[in-house]
């Protein structure tokens, strides 16, 4: 059954899909950590990643409108099976980052029912059952969610970018300025080289991977090309507005939050460091009821944010069922056109990707764990994604209707390998486990290339099968 292409989706809908699938607040705990070089790191990711992603994924998506994304363009320049395999990484690494995301919206969950059961919420997201109960209930109301089609989820998106992302990071800014302006001391740099990464101290660059990884995304929304209105006006507008408004606020939030609370916000725990880092802020503020509220906003930002990815990712692989490459029953839709089966799929492998809670030996171990094998698998996507972008750009011409980058291929071949030199240290980095981690680096290492060759294998075995 082929999805039907309403022209649903306004430039305020594509903005705010692309702010909930990138905009996040969870990671602000980890990355503050590094002081004023997050500034640098931020910079650095945004000209090696977040700027050539934006532009290249605006050229393709106005190139090729039809539902299938990254899936379609890598299709297109390689043939169906090499676009399978990058359509396979995009969909299992974000299965495999839910459980990390899924954690942190129950870390902040167990800030707010802690005190009400005098239990310290550390206590509770130490332990994996937890963990795993939490996670599942938010993965499967999401499910549930977007079994209503994309209009329903599309405007829970609104609600949740506003609410659960932007409205706390406007708080926690605005906080931090009226901090300043009020004469309170702040952590200021000593000199530009506060700025400046250090080279020789590579553990510090474990928390670009961090920084870099809270940039993916923003090539989901042209999954939903074939639903956009005036996708030559809206795409490149919307993308170049979300990539502006995602950079700033996350500069500004991790700087709101080192430089108000230089203490507060060094050695916090992965899962509740945010929680603990914003308690510690607002009592600062003499407001310590604000964690409650943020909390609250926090819990909805974490939930469309899954919700927004599990239709992105369920409506794309319905492409690849259409093509034959798996069941085409996976693309049969229910009547909100919503892909019930592949919803329900992802639903049961994300299921058994919980229980990386009881095999590791902490949950930050866990929680790290996931979160570095979906970067480095989601930079093999990407690296796959540049080059559909050489690939298309150089053996055709801009399509009636196209956002074309300025200087045509060698403007193409620019952004691409701009990103290709983000994506190499990503990898690298990739392999540089935090303090946190209660595991040695040579384990870590070894779980973390078995991860990624398994993922890679896989459609290799589903392809020479004949699945059809």
């Amino acid at each position: 059954m082929q999805i039907t292409s309403n022209k649903t989706l306004t430039l305020l809908r594509l903005v705010m899909i692309n702010i909930i699938a990138v905009d996040s607040l969870r990671n602000i705990s980890i990355t503050a950590q590094a002081g004023w070089v997050v500034v640098s790191f931020y910079i650095i990711a945004a000209v090696f990643f977040l700027i050539p992603c934006a532009l290249l994924t605006a050229q393709m998506a106005t190139g090729y409108s039809q539902n299938g994304g990254i899936y379609l363009w890598t299709k297109e320049a390689f043939g169906a099976r090499t676009g399978f395999i990058v359509l396979w990484l995009q969909w299992l690494y974000n299965l495999v980052w839910f459980p990390s995301i899924c954690g942190f919206f129950a870390g902040i969950i167990a800030y707010v029912i802690g005190p009400m059961l005098s239990i310290n919420p550390n206590e509770l997201v130490s332990n994996p059952w937890y963990m795993i109960a939490m996670s599942l209930c938010m993965f499967w109301l999401a499910t549930i969610v977007n079994l209503y089609g994309i209009k329903t989820s599309s405007t829970i998106s609104i609600i949740g970018a506003v609410v659960g992302t932007l409205l706390p990071m406007i708080v926690i800014i605005g906080l931090a300025l009226f901090w300043v302006l009020s004469g309170h001391l702040i952590q200021e740099p000593a000199s530009f080289n506060d700025f400046m990464p250090n080279i020789s101290n590579m553990g510090s660059w474990g928390l670009f991977l961090t920084v870099m990884f809270s940039l993916f995304g923003l090539e989901m929304s042209a999954i939903h090309a074939g639903n956009v209105k005036n996708p030559k006006r809206n795409f490149p507008s919307a993308l170049v507005i979300s990539s502006f408004v995602i950079l700033i606020s996350l500069i500004l939030s991790n700087i709101a939050i080192f430089a108000v609370t230089p203490d507060g916000s060094q050695h916090v725990d992965i899962v509740t460091g945010l929680m603990a880092s914003f308690t510690y802020f607002f009592g600062q503020f003499h407001v310590p009821w604000m964690s409650a509220v943020i909390a609250l906003t926090l819990i909805l930002g974490a939930f469309t944010t899954v919700s927004a990815w599990i239709m992105g990712l369920s409506r794309a692989f319905t492409v690849a069922a259409e093509d034959g490459l798996i069941s085409r029953s996976l693309a049969k839709c229910n009547r909100h056109q919503a892909p019930s089966k592949v919803l329900m799929l992802q639903g049961l492998i994300f299921s058994v990707f919980c229980l990386s809670y009881l095999l590791m030996p902490t949950v930050n171990a866990a929680y790290w764990f996931l979160s570095a094998l979906t970067a480095q698998l989601a930079v093999i996507a990407y690296i796959g994604m540049f080059a559909a972008a050489i690939k298309l750009r150089s053996v055709n011409a801009p399509r009636p209707g196209q956002f074309d980058l300025l200087g045509g291929v060698y403007g193409t071949i620019i952004m691409a390998m701009l990103g290709f030199m983000g994506c190499i240290v990503a990898l690298l980095v990739g392999f540089i486990p935090t303090d946190d981690v209660s595991i040695s680096t040579f384990s870590f290492d070894s779980l973390l290339v078995s991860g990624v060759v398994i993922a890679l294998v896989i459609p290799f075995f589903v392809m020479r099968n004949g699945i059809k």
